[in-house]
């Protein structure tokens, strides 16, 4: 029996040994059976007194007797006082400040908060100069994740992390919390062999680049990119080597006409027929893409797709009210062949040409009517963001490096794709030159969907290949 119970607990943590304890004392751990092993592994709050030291048995019966849990940052206790005391005695006097946590990993998580606290800075940088030589290789996950949308339609909590079978679900298993953990792991893996390596590592935790990229282009800003010479984007492509990835251009359209009560809409301007307009012309500029310059053999498609359509732009929609501005949101994905400039100059025409139709529109429409207001609609376009594609020679060594790993842990000569969307890496190689390589655990098709999941397995073959990336890039001659 408890070999099938202890088979149901999470492979999380390995499990070493069968034993299952019944007591313990000092030095020594007895199990069901009476069994007794001197105990050389001990653990938290046992090394320093041994198992069941009589006074801490008290003490912490006592304490039970009175408070089991106080929120640190609902409540304080005496016994934590009387701690601050104690250290107050040993530590020096600048010492000012305690945090007091439970297990390593929460003291982590606190120290990394303190550091954002104090400096201001989202990002985390992890640098570890692991020899002499002039390669910098960094790894590269963001830490956001998008909304997850209406969360009563999730089978699984989206911010659960929920275990079922080798999946993990929730919001950002998939993109792209896995391969963030990955890549720590691969680093902390080398880290622990002892391996011998030149040059150095740099572990990007970067911010914000579901939005606006903004924690990569601090990093840039910072200066931090300016001595990196390849760079893995740790993104769920299914185990594909990404080379290449599409170019995003974002822009916001801004429909203003006049309000007015939705029975009385010649009192007003509606901006309906000029959003229609605003996305057939889209469409047709997509269609014009996808005849000229046509699909990429890695990236597919070029695209324009509205993603908001908003009226009224602001404030909360009412049946009866003829809104008097809205606004259309587009996402558009580029290939090679493609311009932006041209594009945003096509935007900026396609926006002149409609509002002048709309309004000739209203002219004539009035004059069917008998009916005369100004039609003074206006249409503005602003550019969001304007990433371009990018292009990683197959021969550079970053893109070396991937392939030997991901040959030596999948026995299996690697895919070659590009990334349907820009990523941080986009940045990286638009602004500094920097070769990158895209590539990670989890279905492509699942980031931003609901019960957005990860295989756990894929993620455990991930952190090798990351590690073997490293350790090809980075040998001992810079290979």
């Amino acid at each position: 029996m408890s070999e099938e119970l202890i088979a149901q607990l999470s492979p999380v943590w390995p499990h070493y040994t069968p034993i299952v304890a019944s007591h313990a004392e000092g030095s020594y751990v007895y199990d069901q059976d009476g069994t007794e092993y001197l105990d050389f592994t001990c653990g938290i709050g046992v090394t320093n007194t041994g198992h069941c030291h009589p006074r801490v048995v008290e003490a912490i019966q006592e304490q039970a007797g009175k408070l089991l849990h106080g929120q640190i940052n609902i409540m304080v206790h005496q016994p934590i006082l009387d701690l601050i005391l104690e250290l107050q005695t040993i530590v020096p006097a600048s010492m000012d400040g305690f945090f007091f946590s439970n297990s390593g990993a929460e003291a982590i998580e606190g120290a990394i908060k303190l550091a954002r606290h104090a400096t201001g800075r989202p990002n985390v940088i992890v640098t570890w100069a692991v020899g002499s030589g002039n390669r910098r290789l960094m790894f590269e996950g963001h830490t956001d994740v998008v909304t997850p949308g209406d969360m009563s339609a999730w089978k699984y909590d989206p911010f659960g992390a929920e275990i079922v079978g080798r999946k993990m679900y929730g919001r950002g298993t998939n993109d792209t919390k896995g391969n963030l953990a990955a890549m720590l792991i691969a680093m902390a893996a080398l880290q622990r062999s002892g391996v011998k390596l030149s040059g150095t590592i740099i572990g990007g935790v970067l911010c914000d680049e579901e939005d606006r990229m903004l924690g990569v282009r601090d990093f840039i800003e910072r200066g931090h990119a300016d001595t990196i010479t390849g760079a893995v984007i740790c993104e769920p492509q299914d185990g594909l080597i990404c080379t290449t990835q599409k170019g995003a251009l974002r822009a916001e359209f801004t429909i203003t006409g006049r309000m007015s009560h939705g029975a009385m809409p010649l009192a007003g301007l509606n901006t309906a027929p000029a959003v229609a307009e605003l996305i057939k012309a889209l469409h047709d500029l997509e269609l014009e893409a996808v005849r000229d310059p046509g699909r990429d053999d890695l990236l597919g498609w070029p695209s324009f797709t509205p993603t908001v359509i908003q009226a009224p732009a602001t404030g909360a929609p009412q049946l009866n009210v003829m809104p008097g501005q809205a606004r259309v949101l587009v996402d558009i994905r580029t290939i090679p062949g493609q311009f932006h400039p041209k594009i945003i100059n096509d935007l900026e025409r396609t926006t002149s040409e409609i509002e002048q139709r709309v309004r000739n529109h209203y002219r004539e429409y009035d004059e069917i009517l008998g009916w005369q207001r100004t039609p003074d609609l206006k249409i503005a376009v602003e550019i969001l963001t304007d990433r371009p594609c990018t292009l990683t020679d197959r021969n550079d060594p970053v893109v070396l490096a991937a392939d030997w790993a991901t040959r030596q842990v999948s026995k299996k000569a690697p895919v070659y794709a590009g990334v349907p969307g820009a990523t941080d890496g986009t940045f990286l190689w638009a602004l500094k030159n920097i070769p990158i390589v895209t590539m990670g655990a989890g279905d492509r098709q699942v980031p931003h969907q609901v019960d957005e999941w990860v295989d756990l397995d894929q993620l455990v073959e991930t952190a090798k290949i990351y590690a073997l990336t490293a350790l090809h890039y980075l040998g001992p001659n810079d290979r």
